[in-house]
């Protein structure tokens, strides 16, 4: 039951709704199914009077984030800011103390593995369908659907928020393009979560037993990396170049020579950026001027939050004060943030906390790199992916994003016991992965 409940709860992900229970109040489904599947562990642990907790890295510094983030609501400068964001902590953390009891099972680690891998697809099917409706129904007619379904998968006041100042939109040389997005609030969460699906479904790839499973992962692996493109998210180029660079430079080292799989990644990059070489590779060009409109305004952001930062180091403003410190106008569900995971938890927790979070993505990336094996690589590119992306944006509150974060770092945990699942990928030189 606790685990058909996890896997469903990782399969609704791309497609979470919202329960209007009360003006200002959209509960998402997220929020209520990590919750359910908590108590699900909770009982199942206390009648088998084992609830097991892994004493590794990666529980402690959640641990450490969690305790720290309390401490800033304490120390802040209002407690009652952060009461919200205390409450979405505690529906979606959960859920990696879930996983890193659950995942220790080998067979249910690759179901697990079958889910993200599903719910990453389903994700990016649904956006590059997004992108393609306006060559069908038009720009507007496009817009006025997506703004619809947006109070729906939204909420009725964040849908609102999000339906009146879209990003769902790019203009590129004189050339309006819809944004891949799916049912996110925006391309850049949507981009994300695909991401790390995506990296979790190269590991596989590179590591499967299974011929159909891993042919499977590779297509999945494609339209994923299609949807990120169709984003447009510049964040998202710049970590899964970085991503991609990594698992590439440690896979080299490890066959002695790139495989057949690996050309076949290479040349469908490259023929994206055939197909769409203004679009694409100019969106990717822009990240780099500064005169840019959202690139100054980021940099003004990051300004901000330094010196917030400056004048709070220790504990910060508290947890959910960024927004009233920059604009006392703003109100509960602001849009305003570092628009850099790290500025915004070192401003609203402190410096410390932001280093544990840093610590937690590099400590995911070192555990993979040392697992001696690709899917363990896999899930080292995702963090490296993670970490680069997360310079400019923050993804902390997307539910959606930090569930699969969650889950990928405590899978990240026991990439060193897949040994049994290697094949012979390069068999002309006999390098094997196992």
């Amino acid at each position: 039951m606790t685990e058909a409940l996890f896997l469903g709860a990782i399969l609704l992900l791309p497609f979470q709704f919202a329960l209007n229970l009360a003006e200002n109040v959209d509960l998402v489904t997220t929020k209520v199914l990590v919750p359910i599947v908590f108590c699900a562990w909770l009982i199942r642990g206390l009648s088998k009077k084992r609830i097991r907790l892994p004493s590794k890295m990666e529980t402690w510094l959640i641990a450490v984030f969690l305790g720290l983030s309390g401490i800033s609501l304490v120390l802040g400068r209002d407690w009652e800011l952060g009461i919200r964001k205390t409450l979405y902590f505690l529906s979606v953390f959960p859920i990696f103390f879930i996983s890193a009891d659950l995942l220790e099972n080998r067979s249910f680690r690759m179901k697990a593995v079958g889910a993200i891998i599903a719910s990453g697809s389903l994700a990016a099917l649904t956006g590059i369908v997004q992108f393609s409706l306006p060559f069908i129904l038009g720009l507007d007619g496009t817009l006025k659907i997506w703004r619809s379904l947006a109070y729906f998968f939204l909420g009725n006041s964040f849908g609102k928020v999000i339906a009146i100042n879209p990003s769902w939109l790019v203009n590129i040389s004189g050339n309006t393009w819809m944004r891949a997005f799916g049912f996110f609030p925006d391309p850049h969460n949507f981009s994300f979560f695909v991401s790390l699906c995506f990296f979790v479904a190269i590991g596989y790839l590179f590591s499967g037993k299974n011929v159909a499973y891993r042919l499977a992962a590779g297509a999945g692996a494609g339209l994923m990396l299609l949807a990120i493109a169709l984003s447009f998210s510049r964040g998202s180029y710049l970590g899964i170049l970085a991503g991609i660079i990594f698992f590439t430079a440690f896979f080299l080292g490890r066959s002695g020579y790139l495989g057949k799989a690996s050309v076949v990644l290479a040349l469908f990059v490259a023929l994206l950026f055939l197909i769409y070489p203004k679009p694409i590779s100019q969106r990717l060009v822009s990240v780099f001027n500064l005169k840019e409109g959202s690139n100054k305004e980021r940099m003004k952001n990051w300004e901000e939050a330094f010196g917030i930062i400056l004048d709070h180091p220790l504990a910060g403003v508290g947890l959910g004060g960024y927004a009233t410190t920059v604009d006392p106008a703003a109100e509960d569900r602001s849009s305003i943030y570092a628009h850099n995971i790290f500025l915004d938890i070192a401003a609203e927790t402190g410096i410390l906390n932001s280093l544990v979070f840093l610590i937690l993505i590099l400590t995911c990336a070192w555990r993979g790199i040392t697992s001696k094996n690709f899917f363990g690589l896999g899930i080292a590119s995702g963090g490296i992916y993670f970490l680069v992306h997360g310079i400019f944006d923050t993804p902390l509150w997307s539910p959606q994003v930090m569930v699969i974060f969650l889950v990928v770092v405590a899978m990240g945990m026991y990439s060193n016991k897949l040994k049994a699942q290697g094949v012979k990928l390069f068999a002309e030189s006999g390098a094997v992965f196992d």
